[in-house]
């Protein structure tokens, strides 16, 4: 038993480490297409882009703050004075600092609302932090 064990530990470590090499690869890789404009496995060019009723050059107004009451808002509230945090202890801190909701799938909505926020960071999978 302690032989199958110590397999499937090692086979783990292994995965990880493939799982942590291929994280960097893509990352690399969706850089590369960022740098040439290009677009990502998502079907659209990275970065910001320009509406309809807005002149070229003008910057997007990314600068405001999430409305307050909002899941974004909580979102800062938790994260704000911390460190790296993943989504799951994220998601805990929004519910434990007040936030209503019905969504059953609510982790799933935080991980969306930090791809979409500027002000926060992908460090890892599934880890984010404030910039």
């Amino acid at each position: 038993m302690h032989g199958a064990l110590r397999s499937l530990q090692g086979y783990h470590t292994e995965l990880v480490r493939q799982r942590n090499a291929l994280d960097a690869q893509i990352q690399a890789v969706q850089n590369a297409l960022a740098v040439m404009g290009m677009p990502t496995a998502y079907g659209r060019a990275p970065g910001p882009r320009r509406g309809p009723g807005r002149p070229p050059g003008r910057p997007r107004a990314g600068g405001r703050s999430p409305r307050a009451g909002s899941l974004k808002a909580y979102i800062l509230d938790v994260l704000s004075g911390r460190g790296v945090m993943a989504v799951k202890d994220i998601t805990a801190g929004v519910l434990a600092g007040g936030y209503r909701t019905k969504n059953k799938t609510l982790a799933k909505s935080v991980g969306i609302a930090l791809t979409e926020m500027r002000n926060v960071t992908k460090v890892g999978r599934g880890r984010f932090r404030l910039k």
